[in-house]
């Protein structure tokens, strides 16, 4: 018999082992580890992967009798969601039933992805399928088909709560309240939800609702529904482990959205609260998101609790590793610790960053090989993702032209001064750009055109700009400057103010056009987008790269005309697909705009490469060949080479 043994209890994994700094190790290094002291034992949570890390670790581990029965049915799960979500239709049992409209209108993948959210793995999943598919509509039709009944919140983007979510529910027949515009009214629906008797109903609230309030310690009395602590950090800690980065969590904006459990919970564009290494240290709608109260996951009762959405969902900065926030909200059990689940996966260089030599780390990407393979491994249940070019077969893909422009000589001069001295000299005085972000800023908006100063202020109103020569170039040979023809195009930039000089050429040209940014009022950009996409209506769109890249259909434009990119490519595939979504069979060209020896270069290099760490984790480890890769010119060899080789 072993003097090491493992069982299942309480819906944990048990291990016991004999104490040694070696068996202390191994247990510690185990996620979700955490020492039970009632049972003298080390406890994990009851899922697949991390029974292989147990397994590994102690090879010789003695299994009870109901672990040994578990680990057949946890492997059993594992294929099964695995493999569900490779298939290409499902039959649905209640959806046709309960909601027979919504049921008629789903595409055979949609089938597939409703099924999977039915029956989520652990009762948490991501749906990650690429932008422009319709995530929305199976993620509703999963939830009813799952036969989930009770309160359901869903958190998303101002800009999806009515045109997105709240026409898709309706539509369905569901009982849906949603929650925006003034503090009124938002109060309102949320009690008017909840005096709801339906058997099953939906709120559908803006993300930042659910902000924490946080202050310095400074005896402030916990709001926290139900805690009785008032005053001390350490308190604070010790009582219901609300301690936020030094700071005392001490209530919520929306405290009616904390005070009862809810049964399912949907987060629509997860990357935006998740994209920081932990939940705990993203913004304050992240924080208040990791309070929410939802009901545990049973295996007797399995419904979905937990679903997030998104089709970029790497956090800020379109890193790999800013999945964690994401995945530790939907199993916060597993993923516990950042640096632990980085351990496993990623490799970690430290580095020593002064002469006391204090160090940090700094993460170069996945470790190739078998810590690679565990990787994609451990996703693969808890991942639904899919292509256009696997559910869209008929839909052309996307088509990129780069446009090299040349800079004029005012733009020239002032980028030498940014790079040679750190300042940008205007015709009304000079500004300087003090640290890294700012230059990197200042840069980037040189690259789009030549500035002036007034009083230490940025603007575009005397520019010089190659890239807006460009622009009126290929608006021009559209027919868009004459009135000819009916070609429409998005033109997009994350700057406003280079929006506003956009805007002011084609005012000057008398060009019909439309602005979003994010200070437009929902009523002016459902206005502007209905318009857009009609025919005879305007035939410009100029867009903030930020602001439209969630929730906006403007599929009646052909091109999208980036005029500067971002540093995320998963925010840049957003703004792509605002115009390349399954709603419309056209072709979509991208023409992407970089300044000659400029930031912009360097920003496209970036981008790429990790566009392809992106494409690795959400596509290629399930077989998928990178489209860009598949059409790459590569010269053929010599006959001599071949011969060689």
């Amino acid at each position: 018999m072993s003097d090491k043994k493992g069982t299942v209890h309480e819906g944990r994994i048990l291990i016991r082992t004999p104490y040694n700094d070696t068996n202390y190790a191994k247990c510690k290094s185990i996620p979700g580890g955490k020492w039970n002291p009632g049972q003298k034992a080390w406890s994990y949570p009851l899922a697949w992967d991390v029974w292989q890390a147990i397994d590994r670790q102690f090879p010789d581990l003695e299994r009870l009798p109901n672990l040994e029965g578990w680990i057949e049915s946890g492997k059993e799960a594992v294929v099964e969601a695995t493999a569900r979500a490779l298939a290409k239709d499902a039959t649905l049992v209640r959806l046709p039933t309960e909601c027979p409209t919504l049921a008629g209108l789903l595409r055979p993948d949609q089938r597939v992805g409703a099924e999977w959210v039915a029956h989520a793995y652990r009762g948490s999943g991501l749906v990650a399928d690429e932008p422009g598919v319709g995530k929305t509509m199976l993620t509703i039709a999963g939830i009813i088909e799952s036969g989930l009944t009770g309160r359901i919140l869903v958190a998303c983007p101002k800009l999806s709560v009515k045109p997105v979510w709240w026409m898709e529910l309706a539509r369905a027949g569901e009982t849906v309240f949603i929650a925006r515009g003034t503090r009124a009214r938002r109060d309102k629906a949320i009690a008017d939800f909840e005096a709801s008797t339906a058997e099953r109903k939906w709120l559908v609230i803006v993300a930042e609702m659910l902000r924490a309030q946080v202050a310095k310690d400074t005896g402030l009395e916990c709001m926290f529904p139900g805690c009785e602590v008032t005053g001390g950090t350490k308190r604070h800690l010790a009582s219901h482990d609300k301690l936020v980065e030094g700071k005392t969590l001490v209530g919520f904006e929306y405290p009616a959205l904390f005070a009862e459990d809810w049964d399912c919970v949907v987060v629509d564009e997860s990357h935006k609260l998740f994209g920081s290494l932990t939940v705990v240290k993203g913004n304050l709608a992240g924080r208040g998101i990791k309070n929410l109260p939802v009901k545990e996951w049973d295996a007797s009762q399995p419904f979905p609790r937990r679903i997030a959405m998104s089709g970029t969902p790497f956090g800020r900065g379109g890193r790999v590793q800013g999945m964690f926030g994401t995945l530790h909200w939907l199993w916060p059990d597993e993923f516990t610790s950042f640096w632990k689940w980085a351990d496993r996966h990623f490799d970690i260089e430290e580095r020593v960053i002064n002469r006391f030599g204090k160090t940090v780390k700094k993460i170069n990407g996945l470790r190739e090989g078998k810590t690679e393979a565990d990787f994609y491994a451990n996703l693969g249940p808890r991942i639904l993702r899919r292509t256009k070019a696997e559910v869209l077969p008929w839909l052309p893909p996307k088509q990129y032209v780069t446009l090299m422009c040349e800079m004029t000589p005012k733009q020239v001069r002032q980028y030498k001064g940014l790079v040679d001295d750190g300042e940008i000299q205007g015709d009304h005085g000079f500004v300087t750009a003090d640290g890294t972000l700012a230059g990197i800023t200042r840069a980037k908006q040189l690259a789009n055109g030549s500035v002036d100063v007034h009083n230490g202020h940025v603007n575009y109103l005397d520019s010089q700009s190659g890239k807006v020569d460009m622009l009126f170039q290929q608006l021009e040979e559209r027919g868009i400057l004459s009135g000819d023809g009916d070609r429409k195009v998005l033109v997009a930039s994350q700057f406003n103010e280079f929006l506003d000089f956009v805007a002011a050429e084609l005012k000057a040209k008398e060009v019909p056009f439309h602005m979003l940014t994010g200070a437009s009022s929902d009523t002016k950009r459902d206005k502007m987008m209905k318009d857009f996409q009609a025919d005879g209506g305007a035939r410009v769109f100029l867009i903030n790269s930020k602001a439209g890249g969630v929730s906006v259909t403007l599929d009646a434009a052909d091109e999208v005309h980036c005029l500067d990119t971002l540093w995320d490519p998963g925010d840049n595939q957003q703004l792509e697909d605002r115009a390349h979504r399954a709603s419309r069979m056209h072709q979509v060209t991208i023409y992407i705009y970089v300044s000659e020896g400029t930031i912009d270069e360097v920003i496209a290099k970036d981008v790429e490469g990790k566009r392809f760490q992106q494409f690795k984790v959400l596509d290629g480890r399930l077989g998928r060949q990178d489209l860009r890769d598949m059409i790459t010119y590569r010269k053929p060899k010599e006959d001599n080479e071949e011969d060689a080789a």
